[in-house]
């Protein structure tokens, strides 16, 4: 196994102590399942701090929610992904105590992450009521190899006495969620309601069923081979089976015992009396160290084409490596579930899927991990009737409206004006398509999933926005009564960011029916598209009212957004932010303050649509009005300093996403990782300071590297091609690793791309 310090994280560099913080930080998951890093003793007992648990992309319970006055179209009902036993979870007996009956000390020695294989190795202290030190050494990972498997591995050795110690490995509770108090609103806590049955199996067989949403999932757990070690017996302890693992130990020698857990995938109730989804044939013969070295082996391939290796920022580097390690475990690979707020890492936003996974998350792995990006925009794919019916539910007569925060495809929030009415989520998506295929020309995806995604989104706009008759807007196609990214403020008419990307999502499906219906009329007849229809698309999209102050020759964030006071940023107590914990949102909407980018978000994503004297004056106004509340902000407003040359600017603003986590900027890392943060920070290196932008079908790079940093490295798969990129502060340096040749623009200059390296001099 690879031990380089570069791709460790050490519990002793971290800032911060913080239990919760800490289990979020060591989380393992591979997109199907989560698992928290907490004290492998806790179990549901409160006496031990911290918030384990073991989390399921896509299983999920429902809990209604209540509305003093109840309208028609509020969703009726939360979606919150379960809590499930923490399966790093053991009771150790000593002296016939039980450490889930007596409180025993634990200390916390060391953990280490090793990012390069996925495994996870931690040291504890644990002395007995009747003070007898055991050290515990505990290693697992969460296989890349098979979605459904978890390994752990235990090993004891006693500090101070010799003697008997039993480990035994009991699940006697379904929910894990500890009661806590948290006024977050972002962190809302619903007990999920399960019912737990075990099954008849060569192992101890658990399923778990929701009462209301009715899936069900099976958790199996089973030993390991271990030569010349203790070999658990099963057993039944009240009521339940149980492994029990007796240990004489003496001081010097360790002793080990090793389990798989199998963790199946969520299915309706009506089929969840089939065949247990376990895997008890093909784990006859392995051991931990051949199950994580398969997984080992998949996270070779990952880092193979989606490291970004930075030289002359060592900290950074393994910063932006802890950032990529963790958006590759939070992502859903299965066409059915996409990349949750916080990943599988914590019960923050309840699990809840949002625009930031196509519009900060989804970037990268298109570029990198195609086939996955496919998966996660297959699952928006597969959520169409849902989406066909929310937009029915709010009176929109053709096309979808995509939830804005969801599990199972129906609308989860409970608060409209920043939820429902960020209408933008379906415009989002459809450029999330765009990008994908224009990356990876996958015309399959195009035909049979992109092109309905597209086309039903854009039908909404034509439904839902209208040509106006009053005098500002003459003839225009405007969209009221909306919520643009900025969450401060609400339920405005003509918000710039989501009529241009509506006009995006349009000319798209113009252009794509357009384009397929020559080559393809089944497909456009399957979606019955008119040439009335597609004419309809290109007028509201040629027509798109994009408002624009002329006074201060900016865009104007929506019809009144510049006619407000401006909120009084620097007299504001830095205790007082977040401002949507501490204000009323009547009282925000009331002043010009943004929480993140918003008219700039655009910017961002077209940069084509101003020159460099409009940009500054965009990014001017808004810098000094926006307070970066959310995680996603200081990314966009990063890259945008950079093409700006603002060079300080754009490193802070960068550094400050690269680091959050890792130092628990925000203060609230123990809900779980802010994934789309993570993902900005690619964002930022690639489309920051790499410069990449896509015109037509053509890679263009336009690189300039800080002056902290020697040189950048990373591979992008672009049209078929992998290529490698090198950027120093001589040259950019390019490989074409496998793929036709291929023409992309350095700055001014045109480079054909074949089986030779290329090397482009600056000035570019």
């Amino acid at each position: 196994m690879d031990t380089t310090d570069e791709f460790q994280i050490h519990l002793q560099r971290l800032p911060f102590k913080k239990a919760t913080a800490i289990e979020t930080v060591y989380a393992l998951g591979n997109g199907h399942f989560g698992v928290r890093a907490s004290n492998p003793l806790q179990g549901d007992n409160p006496d031990y701090p911290g918030q384990p648990g073991l989390f399921i992309n896509g299983f999920y319970d429902l809990t209604a929610l209540h509305y003093g006055e109840d309208y028609p179209g509020y969703p009726q009902n939360s979606q919150t992904m379960c809590q499930l036993p923490d399966p790093r979870f053991i009771v150790l007996e000593i002296d016939g105590l039980r450490s889930d009956d007596e409180t025993f000390s634990v200390k916390q020695v060391d953990k280490n992450l090793n990012l390069k294989t996925g495994l996870l190795s931690e040291i504890y202290e644990i002395t007995s009521p009747t003070d007898k030190t055991v050290r515990l050494t505990m290693q697992t990972f969460a296989s890349q190899d098979d979605a459904r498997i978890y390994g752990v591995a235990y090993s004891l050795s006693a500090l101070n006495f010799s003697g008997n110690v039993k480990v035994i490995k009991q699940h006697r509770y379904t929910q894990q969620q500890i009661p806590q108090h948290d006024i977050d609103v972002r962190n809302v806590q619903r007990q999920s309601q399960l019912t737990c049955t075990y099954q008849e199996a060569d192992h101890p067989t658990m399923q778990m069923i929701t009462r209301k949403s009715q899936l069900a999932i099976t958790l199996q757990v089973q030993p390991l081979k271990n030569d010349d070690q203790p070999v658990p017996k099963l057993t039944t302890q009240d009521q339940l089976p149980t492994y029990v693992t007796d240990f004489d130990l003496v001081p010097g020698i360790a002793q080990e015992v090793d389990f798989v857990y199998s963790i199946g995938f969520p299915h309706p109730v009506v089929i969840a009396n089939a065949d247990p989804d376990t895997v008890d044939q093909t784990l006859a013969n392995e051991t931990f160290s051949t199950l994580l070295n398969k997984s080992a082996h998949q996270w070779a391939i990952f880092w193979d084409n989606s490291d970004v290796e930075l030289k002359g920022d060592a900290k950074l580097a393994k910063s932006i490596r802890f950032n990529l390690f963790h958006l590759n475990q939070a992502a859903g690979r299965d066409g059915m579930t996409s990349i949750p707020a916080k990943g599988l890492t914590g019960s923050g936003y309840e699990g809840h899927y949002f625009w930031n996974a196509e519009m900060f998350m989804l970037p990268f792995f298109i570029f990198t991990q195609p086939e996955t990006a496919k998966q996660v925009l297959s699952y928006r794919y597969s959520k169409l009737l849902q989406a066909q019916q929310r937009a029915r539910e709010m009176t929109v007569k053709k096309g979808v409206l995509f939830p804005w925060r969801t599990i199972n495809g129906t609308e989860a929030s409970a608060y409209y004006p920043t939820g429902t009415a960020q209408v933008h989520i379906n415009a989002d998506i459809a450029y999330a398509v765009d990008l994908y295929v224009r990356v990876t020309d996958d015309q399959d995806f195009l035909a049979t999933q992109g092109l309905p995604l597209i086309i039903e989104t854009a039908r909404f706009w034509l439904s839902y926005g209208h040509y106006a008759t009053d005098d500002a807007h003459h003839g225009r196609f405007v969209i009221n009564d909306v919520t643009g990214p900025d969450e401060y403020t609400a339920m405005v008419n003509n918000n710039y960011y989501t009529n241009r990307m509506a006009q995006h999502n349009l000319y798209l499906a113009a252009h794509y029916a357009r384009r397929l219906g020559q080559t393809d009329n089944n497909v456009i007849g399957k979606l019955g598209l008119t040439t009335t229809e597609i004419d309809a698309f290109q007028h509201a999209a040629d027509q798109m009212y994009l408002p624009f102050d002329p006074n201060r020759q900016i865009k104007k964030q929506d019809d009144t957004s510049t006619e407000k006071p401006v909120w009084p940023i620097a007299e504001t107590p830095r205790t007082q932010f977040p401002l949507l914990l501490h204000y009323h949102p009547m009282t925000i909407y009331h002043y010009q303050v943004n929480k993140q980018a918003d008219t700039v978000m655009s910017d961002f994503l077209f940069p084509e649509d101003q020159d460099q004297a409009q940009l500054k004056r965009d990014y001017d106004y808004y810098e000094a009005i926006t307070v970066h509340d959310s995680s996603l902000s200081r990314a966009i407003f990063g890259i945008l300093a950079h093409r700006l040359d603002e060079a300080d600017k754009s490193y802070q603003y960068f550094m400050d996403t690269a680091l959050t986590d890792l130092t628990d900027a925000q203060g609230n890392v123990g809900d779980g990782i802010h994934a789309a943060n993570m993902g900005g920070s690619w964002l930022s290196l690639i489309y920051g300071f790499a410069g990449l932008e896509i015109k037509d079908t053509t890679l263009h790079l336009h690189p300039k590297l800080p002056t902290e940093w020697l040189e950048m490295r990373f591979k992008l798969w672009f049209q078929h091609r992998h290529i490698g990129i090198t950027i120093n502060h001589q040259a950019v340096i390019l490989e074409n690793l496998k793929g036709k040749p291929i023409t992309i623009q350095i700055g001014d200059k045109q480079v054909t791309l074949g089986s030779e390296r290329v090397t482009v001099p600056f000035p570019i």
